[in-house]
């Protein structure tokens, strides 16, 4: 028993002193990268830079040694005196920030253990070294402090595409393209011989080419598209209508003056019978059969623009400028809200014919940097009762009471000349990445202030996302045609977006 007794003992202690050996041999290996880890991040409040600096989150990657905010500061943050705030083990014998020489200033290294309160020159990577307690174990982390290089919230015509209009005639000598719930249809015509492109998605640049049979007459500035069939005015003010592509076309037996525009289904517009003007819709319904005001556009209103309102849930649509009556231009705005006409308190801010406006949306940035979406009608183009051409964008955040001029970052490139007469479309489109189809990309350039410079690059950063994010949505406005003040056709298809929507998104 005592023998047993003994053995049992001896075997015990050789497992204890295996296991402390083993302890001994792999503890320092399973703490080596945590006697240099970094714990936090942060930067140190200062208003005079930016409100609530000090919430920017910055990721680290222990693994690769880098440490960066994925969501960029916003545009123009100065990032020169910034003042980090690191957290550390308390013990490490070393954490030396060394800004490298730029050119213009030479290499210099910051004690963070001394001097924690130094001010550091974030605009280019900074090298953060750290060393363990004992001197052993040295680890080297980037430190990268990104800062948008483009006003990420406005609509930026960055890199803006371009493309001749979709058509198989050789001279296009007018256009006119409307959307129905299939896609997209761009009716051309040479004078003599009409054309029509159809595509579901243009961002491909995917166009089918169709010799449409259009009644005799057809006028082009009154093709329209609802949610299932093309429209179209022909001699004596006939309303035809096609439901396959504007292959062939059907008389309605309805006689119009003009087209405003389709909301849903159905189309509006108007009718003369002698100096009188009445409204008229098709399917008959609304205010079919109404006088019209004398204070409303009877041709060359904007687009009808349909949207969904907040507070109603009910399909409302809205137009602007145009020629009254009595032949003089109007700025104002007027509403359809599926069975009444109104004229919206406020006015457009000029009065134009030929506006172009289309629906998007922007963002708008809180102190604490929380992005949040809103709604907004931006109308561009137009020509006032002196054919001169309008050449500045405008804004409505309330669904078109109020309008302003557009931020300068908002305003048309130089390299897109003023319009008038052009249609504007929004399509969400899968990206992948900026290629394009049959699209000609434009140098960054816009209508800046005085003094102004921006570089035009993109922001490098690394992602959060657990997953590889391969493709995100996107929608972008498409810009078809519009004429200069002699009304000669720009044969030309833009391309843009809201610049912060081309990013790849965050996860």
């Amino acid at each position: 028993m005592r023998k047993f007794t003994t053995i049992c003992l001896a075997a015990f202690i050789a497992v204890l002193f295996f296991a402390r050996c083993n302890s001994e041999y792999n503890y320092p290996n399973e703490n080596v990268s945590s006697s240099v880890a970094v714990y936090s991040f942060a930067l140190t409040e200062d208003d005079s830079i930016m409100a609530h600096l000090d919430t920017v989150f910055f990721a680290i990657d222990l693994d690769k040694g880098t440490i960066f905010n994925a969501d960029s500061l916003p545009y123009g943050t100065k990032v020169d005196k910034l003042v980090p705030r690191i957290r550390m083990l308390e013990t490490v014998s070393q954490a030396n920030l060394t800004v490298p020489a730029n050119g213009s200033t030479e290499e210099s290294v910051h004690d963070y253990l001394t001097n924690p309160g130094d001010t550091i020159d974030f605009t280019n990577p900074v090298y953060l070294d750290v060393k363990s307690p004992d001197g052993l174990v040295s680890r080297r982390y980037t430190i990268t402090v990104n800062v948008h290089k483009l006003v990420s919230d406005s609509l930026v015509w960055d890199k803006a595409a371009f493309r001749t209009l979709p058509s198989s005639l050789a001279a296009v000598r007018a256009q006119r393209t409307a959307s129905t719930a299939d896609g997209l249809y761009c009716l051309t015509t040479d004078g003599s011989a009409w054309c029509i492109a159809y595509t579901a998605h243009a961002f491909a640049g995917d166009w089918e080419y169709t010799v449409p049979a259009l009644p005799a007459g057809a006028v082009i500035e009154s093709f329209n598209g609802s949610a299932d069939a093309l429209y179209i005015l022909a001699a004596g003010g006939a309303l035809f209508r096609s439901t396959d592509g504007g292959k062939t076309w059907s008389d309605t037996s309805c006689r119009w003056s003009n087209i405003y525009g389709c909301v849903g289904d159905a189309v509006l517009g108007n009718v003369k019978t002698g100096s009188s003007w009445t409204y008229t819709c098709y399917p008959a319904g609304g205010c079919d059969g109404v006088a019209m005001p004398a204070s409303m556009p009877v041709t060359g209103s904007s687009q009808l623009v349909d949207f969904t309102f907040p507070y109603s849930g009910e399909t409302q649509a809205v137009m602007v400028g145009g020629e009254k009556a009595d032949g003089s231009y109007t700025g104002a705005v007027w509403a359809y809200d599926g069975s009444t006409w109104a004229q919206l308190n406020g006015n457009f801010l000029k009065p134009l014919r030929g506006v172009t406006i289309m629906p998007f949306y922007a963002f708008r940035t809180s102190n604490t940097l929380v992005a949040t979406e809103y709604s907004l009608i931006m109308a561009a183009g137009g020509v006032d009762e002196d054919d001169v051409v309008n050449d500045s964008i405008y804004v409505t955040t309330d669904y078109g009471l109020t309008w302003s001029k557009a931020a300068d970052l908002m305003q048309l490139p130089d390299y897109v000349p003023p319009f008038y007469g052009a249609q504007a479309f929004i399509e969400e489109t899968t990206l992948s990445s900026r290629a394009s189809s049959g699209w000609t990309e434009m140098p960054f350039a816009y209508r800046l202030p005085a003094g102004a410079v921006l570089d035009g690059t993109y922001p490098s950063f690394s992602s959060r996302a657990t997953a590889p994010v391969t493709s995100w949505d996107c929608p972008f406005i498409y810009l078809f045609g519009g004429y200069n003040r002699d009304g000669e056709l720009y044969d030309t298809l833009w391309r843009a977006t809201l610049n912060r929507l081309t990013f790849k998104p965050i996860q």
